[in-house]
């Protein structure tokens, strides 16, 4: 369990829409903390003082009912020292780790098991430090799988309320836009779930399904290449809208990209960039849509109607 995930599970407590097993790992994590025992390294005097300092404020604020969000932010200084993931373990015995990308950066993670992750920019996962037997990830953003078959020990990325499971096979999942995931496979099978709605998907080569919050899932035919093209750093452009273009070059650049006209959002390009400079990308958009790019700082940039 991450520390952002702690502190969600806080404000839900708070706003009392936490659900009864929340409300159990909220508890086991306060009962938890004040029972750890701190080790000599580094820095002993200083940790013991600290957690003495929590732990007063817990029996102090037990007195009238704990506040979970204020416990969470005592918490937060411990575990700057500690780390989340030993806290993780000691609380529910299972190490934890987290890879993540920024802006303009990509990364490429080997799992024990064999598999490998090609991770996208702005993007995070989850995962198992004991990941032969638990091959479970939780994605954030975009990552391209390279699975190692196991057939004892299914491969489940869990994406929002989104699952998908393989055995071994590569596949692309896209989870940048708010409530909307698409899963794009390049090799092998993989089963899709939506975990709300129930509803199952089955997809093989250059096949791919979007779930979002509004519909019932849309699957279509794709060039699956296309999908991982950014792992071989191509923008590949397919009538895609230019809010959404927007959002995929904030990501790859590192930059801001506004609109003066929420008219012009919709517009849509198709194309491929292969390592073009932004400058190139984006007066390729201006003149495909008779647009005008404003350059207001070398990382911020509005784009607007020619006039």
């Amino acid at each position: 369990m991450t520390q952002e995930e702690l502190l969600a599970l806080a404000e839900k407590q708070r706003l009392g829409t936490a659900t009864k097993e929340e409300q159990d790992v909220l508890h086991t994590f306060v009962d938890k903390l004040q029972q750890i025992d701190l080790k000599a390294n580094p820095s002993d005097q200083n940790r013991l003082r600290i957690l003495k300092g929590i732990e007063a404020k817990i029996k102090t604020e037990s007195k009238t009912g704990l506040n979970y969000k204020r416990l969470l932010t005592y918490a937060a200084i411990f575990i700057g020292l500690l780390s989340i993931a030993s806290l993780s373990t000691y609380v529910f015995g299972t190490q934890l780790i987290t890879e993540q990308t920024g802006k303009g950066e990509k990364r490429t993670l080997a799992l024990a098991d064999g598999s490998s992750i090609i991770l996208n920019a702005n993007s995070k996962v989850i995962y198992s430090e004991d990941f032969t037997q638990n091959r479970r990830i939780e994605l954030q953003g975009e990552a391209y799988f390279e699975v190692y078959r196991d057939t004892l020990h299914p491969f489940t990325i869990t994406t929002g309320l989104v699952q998908t499971q393989v055995l071994g096979t590569t596949f692309n999942i896209n989870s940048y836009e708010a409530d909307e995931v698409t899963v794009s496979v390049n090799s092998g099978k993989v089963a899709v779930h939506h975990t709300k709605t129930d509803e199952k998907v089955y997809l093989t080569k250059n096949q791919q399904v979007l779930f979002n919050a509004l519909d019932a899932s849309v699957q279509a035919e794709v060039n699956s290449e296309d999908q991982m093209a950014w792992t071989k750093n191509i923008i590949a452009l397919n009538n895609t809208t230019l809010i959404k273009t927007a959002g995929i070059l904030e990501n790859w650049y590192d930059v801001k990209i506004e609109f003066e006209d929420t008219s012009i959002e919709g517009l849509r390009i198709t194309g491929k960039f292969k390592e073009e400079p932004l400058e190139t990308v984006l007066q390729s958009i201006a003149l495909i849509n008779n647009l005008k790019i404003d350059t207001l700082t070398q990382k911020h940039f509005v784009i607007r109607k020619k006039h």
